[in-house]
């Protein structure tokens, strides 16, 4: 079936506290979704942000972000008070970091309400238990794990002292005790987490939208996975890494990219019967009703470079656990719904694997552009309905601001294939570009006709599925880019201004999906 969807990151969604929630603005944008004529709302991973806010460097593959939470939520059930939310009135004059710790704050007001309910409330309390008692495979790792990195001040377990850093069953119990009531908030805020989450979903589902979410290839270092179970990562007797993930230089980085994150130890993993991820996978199955497998190159060979290396250029490919991951996904879970992010260099080994497992990859517009008419990213060389189409992604610029900083013979080309090779109805191409006979040689389509000509574009494509960012209905440049690869700091902090999404877009964004039968 052909389908649409929207690209929006959850932490992007209008709130005053610096981060996007799970309640009046989400429901909103899904009403919004709705209204648009869309299938589908992409919201990137959703577990716990590092302190650069990265959602692809999560401190736990099982737990949500704590910051998701919505206040107004919690404010609902009784849990916080007016009082615990003043001096909160100058939003303007703090920073985001300055009103996510607020929230933060805000957070333990509430927990310390909800701690106070369950003394009154036995109902609560039992459904509370019960919430542990489900999650208790990973929950109590998580808490643990958090309460260390804030009592130690840093999530780097390997500097932590001797018994939490090797988990010695003397100090595991020390520390339980030591620190159990901030254990306890932290499984709170799971709690919490997971009864907004099943409402949000709950709601998107009566309004007949599903929801896409990633699943990050690599866990990071600073977390509870790589800290509770350092068997399944290649690490030293120190547990420091022995090798970090990465990429070698690429189109978006001449240099190459070291992402940070310790590469796994298959072996392991395989012994294991892959257990670890298998309970991943059926947790983001839980979240979401697609999951996008980020890195799926990954899967059949993975870059690793020296970890004491300055440069990603040493690093080398070593071969990943391939079809057997897969069967071994499929035999306890059965068929799954993914997207696999089949980007980079792909050798013949990675397609094959690709058309064994069956999953639809991804086509970006912005890498159409690069080469020839033989790039494989040009609509009309697709060899099969079978995958989902986006003009960019979280990690590519907006594509208003990627326009406009093409080169004059990329702009050309851009222009050349929307008026002439494009499969845009020829009365479309003359309302959006005008009269082919009145225009200039050659002429360059201006930047936003260019941005609606390449939503068109993926929207007329042959693909399944067509998710456009946000962004580029809003026609934002690059002040709206999400992640610029390779850089460190300075990322996902883009919010979307609040109403941007307005009744009259979506009422566009509807018409053209009606064009072309999403």
């Amino acid at each position: 079936m052909r389908a649409s969807g929207i690209l929006l990151p959850i932490f992007s969604l209008p709130s005053p506290y610096g981060i996007g929630d799970l309640y009046e603005e989400a429901y909103k944008f899904i009403d919004r979704l709705r209204e648009a004529g869309q299938h589908y709302w992409q919201v990137l991973p959703i577990g716990p942000i590092n302190k650069e806010l990265c959602p692809y460097q999560s401190s736990s593959s099982f737990a949500g972000e704590p910051l998701l939470l919505s206040l107004k939520k919690l404010e609902e059930q009784g849990l916080l008070s007016q009082r615990d939310l003043r001096g909160f009135e100058k939003v303007a004059d703090l920073s985001q970091e300055e009103r996510m710790g607020f929230k933060r704050k805000a957070l333990r007001a509430a927990f310390r309400g909800f701690r106070a309910k369950l003394q009154e409330d036995e109902e609560a309390k039992l459904h509370y238990k019960a919430f542990c008692k489900m999650e208790e495979g990973w929950i109590d790792d998580y808490a643990l794990f958090s309460a260390l990195s804030d009592y130690f001040e840093t999530g780097d377990w390997a500097c932590w002292e001797e018994g939490a850093r090797k988990r010695t069953r003397d100090a595991m119990i020390q520390w339980t005790i030591k620190l159990s009531y901030e254990m306890e908030f932290y499984r709170w805020t799971q709690y919490e987490f997971f009864n907004q989450w099943d409402d949000l979903k709950t709601y998107a589902h009566e309004k007949k939208i599903r929801l896409i979410g990633d699943i990050p290839y690599y866990a990071a270092y600073e977390s509870a996975d790589c800290w509770s179970d350092p068997q399944l990562f290649q690490l030293d007797e120190e547990s420091r890494q022995i090798f970090e993930a990465g990429a070698p230089p690429d189109a978006f980085t001449s240099e190459g990219q070291c992402w940070g994150n310790p590469v796994y130890n298959w072996e392991t993993h395989k012994e294991q019967g892959y257990r670890w991820w298998i309970s991943r996978i059926r947790q983001q199955l839980r979240f979401f009703d697609v999951v996008r497998l980020d890195h799926m190159r990954g899967f059949e060979s993975y870059y690793a470079i020296p970890a004491d290396s300055e440069s990603p250029k040493d690093g080398h490919w070593e071969k990943g656990p391939g079809l057997d991951l897969f069967r071994a996904i499929r035999d306890e879970l059965g068929e799954c719904s993914f997207i696999a992010e089949d980007l980079g260099y792909l050798t013949e080994e990675v397609r094959s694997m690709m058309a064994e497992v069956g999953y639809p990859g991804m086509k970006i517009l912005q890498f159409a552009f690069d080469t020839s008419e033989e790039n494989v990213y040009l609509p009309f060389n697709y060899d099969t309905d079978h995958s989902v189409i986006y003009t960019g992604t979280h990690d590519n610029d907006t594509t208003l601001g990627w326009y406009e900083k093409a080169e004059d013979w990329k702009q050309r080309f851009v222009s050349w294939y929307l008026r002439e090779k494009s499969e845009i109805p020829e009365w479309r191409k003359e309302e959006l570009f005008g009269d082919r006979e009145t225009t200039e040689p050659d002429d360059i389509i201006p930047p936003e006709l260019a941005v609606k000509g390449l939503i068109e574009l993926a929207q007329s494509s042959r693909c399944d599925t067509c998710i456009i960012p946000l962004q580029d209905y809003l026609l934002l440049g690059s002040e709206a880019r999400l992640n610029v690869p390779g850089v460190a700091k300075g990322n996902w902090r883009w919010q979307m201004e609040e109403n941007a999404f307005t009744p009259e877009l979506a009422e566009e964004i509807s018409e053209i999906t009606m064009r072309y039968r999403r």
